[in-house]
């Protein structure tokens, strides 16, 4: 009994910080293009590493505490596949307008995603290679 309960909070876990981890490194190649295209600096780039590295290296020490992929069991992918559910479950939650919190979410993350890349306003959305002064 405690040893499935163990596996399956470690399974949770796991699956918290792989999702956090994958959070981070989708934030990475977006500050590696703004900072190629020159709109965001090296500190953005930064706090993406560790965002992506840090969760990514604490998932590892869980799974090498637990004992390795041989060890793993089927309690410890119930509990793998919980972060994901309980995140999906938040996503299809209504706001206090009416729409789902996920479209909320989708809409930051693309609105800073445009202000990290620079995406033009005034032209519809063109990039950096648009030089008028409606699109500033």
């Amino acid at each position: 009994m405690t040893d499935g309960v163990a596996n399956s909070v470690a399974g949770f876990m796991t699956g918290g910080l792989a999702l956090s981890a994958a959070w981070g490194l989708f934030w990475l190649a977006i500050s590696l293009v703004g900072l190629s295209r020159g709109t965001c600096g090296w500190r953005v780039v930064f706090m993406s590493v560790v965002g992506g590295c840090v969760p990514l290296a604490l998932a590892i020490a869980l799974v090498w505490w637990m004992g390795g992929f041989e060890r793993m069991t089927s309690v410890f992918v119930m509990g793998l596949l919980g972060m994901p559910t309980v995140l999906a479950g938040f996503g299809l939650r209504r706001m206090p307008d009416g729409q789902r919190a996920g479209t909320h979410l989708a809409a930051g993350v693309r609105h800073l995603r445009e202000n990290l890349l620079g995406v033009h306003q005034g032209c519809g959305g063109c990039h950096d290679g648009h030089d008028q002064k409606t699109c500033r």
